[in-house]
């Protein structure tokens, strides 16, 4: 019998192998070459469609991949590794709502597998749906009591909840199973830091680095910590070090800015500006520059940046309004020869969170 996928000297079964050699070795391009022709050749095999989907989430194409997913699932419906695979790309695209719908159908389809379970956990706890979630991982840590990665999201869901001497008896076990596991201790300093135990957090913040020195997050969150013990030379320091290991770490540059604005530093300014380089629509820059310049009189320049904190929330009535008062403020100060500054303290308060929850997260 003729074999009618042959038609063009090609076998899409060998295409796709070929891609998968190559998708394991790392050479991305030839594997999305190979999955590609593999699916010219017989566009009705679902896994075909669900590797490219993979690779293409690899690469951070999530249009792509979620496009490709929707095929997938379209001719395998009842595949609860694509369905897992498509809500985790739901996910990354804020579209939680449908994510939970296809990790709990992966559930369904497959009522023992655990990643999708862990995965269902860690989105209710990230929509501090915070019950649901422990529910989840009671069940997942019933069944797989070593799932360590399950054990560490319910760690970190107990820390998020407030309850943290449960979220440290987690830490520490797991600690025990992986005393050098850098991201533990840096979980358990967290939590550490927020319940007031610093010398501990100190200490574990000291063991990460000293495991992985390399790690912005964490000089991230030790600056944080050296901020509260008032040692602001060290957080200036370590968070600097963040930046220089992650040039286009927002939440590290803000955190200095801010120190350095707090501080009646004169280097504010420049770090503000860098900020909003990098990303231009970053309101709290915006609005703490317009303070820096309303406080040296920089009228123009000041009414300039708080009209473009309105550009970057156009949807904020309350902001649009301020905008416009400051501006006619400052174009009366301008006018006014001799006339007093501005320090901006109407200007709203600036976002305060310093600690970078789970970056380095898997």
């Amino acid at each position: 019998m003729f074999d009618f996928m042959k038609l063009f000297g090609d076998d899409p079964f060998e295409r796709f192998r070929r891609g998968v050699a190559a998708h394991e070795q790392g050479k991305l391009d030839v594997a999305e070459r190979e999955y590609e022709r593999a699916i010219f050749l017989n566009p009705f095999v679902a896994q075909f469609h669900s590797n490219l989907g993979d690779l293409f989430h690899q690469q951070g194409k999530l249009d792509d991949a979620k496009d490709t997913l929707d095929e997938a699932l379209r001719i395998e419906p009842k595949n609860a590794a694509i369905h897992n695979n498509y809500a985790v790309i739901m996910e990354e695209l804020g579209n939680l709502d449908v994510a939970e719908k296809h990790f709990k159908r992966a559930i369904f389809l497959d009522p023992e597998y655990a990643h999708a379970r862990v995965n269902l956990a860690d989105l209710l706890s990230k929509r501090h749906e915070y019950v649901k979630a422990e529910v989840e991982y009671c069940n997942i840590l019933s069944a797989h009591p070593e799932h360590a990665y399950a054990r560490k999201g319910f760690a970190m869901m107990l820390k998020n909840a407030g309850r943290y001497d449960e979220a440290i008896r987690e830490l520490l076990a797991l600690l025990q199973q992986a005393p050098d596991d850098a991201h533990l201790h840096t979980l358990l300093a967290m939590t550490y830091h927020l319940c007031d135990r610093l010398t501990d957090a100190r200490g574990e913040y000291d063991t990460s680095l000293r495991l992985d020195p390399n790690n912005p997050v964490a000089h991230n969150n030790l600056a944080s910590l050296l901020q509260d013990l008032d040692q602001t030379a060290d957080a200036e320091h370590e968070y600097r070090v963040a930046i220089r290991l992650d040039p286009n770490y927002i939440l590290a540059r803000e955190n200095l800015a801010r120190l350095l604005y707090e501080t009646n530093d004169e280097k504010a300014e420049y770090e503000y500006n860098e900020i909003l380089r990098i990303q231009q629509d970053n309101v709290n820059a915006c609005i703490h520059l317009a303070r820096i310049l309303l406080g040296k009189r920089r009228y123009v320049e000041a009414a300039e940046m708080i009209v473009k904190v309105g550009e970057c929330d156009p949807g904020n009535e309350e902001l649009a309004e301020m905008a416009k008062s400051i501006k006619e403020l400052s174009d009366e100060a301008a006018r006014s020869a001799g006339g007093g500054g501005d320090d901006g303290d109407d200007l709203p308060a600036a976002d305060e969170a310093r600690v970078d929850d789970d970056r380095t997260e898997p």
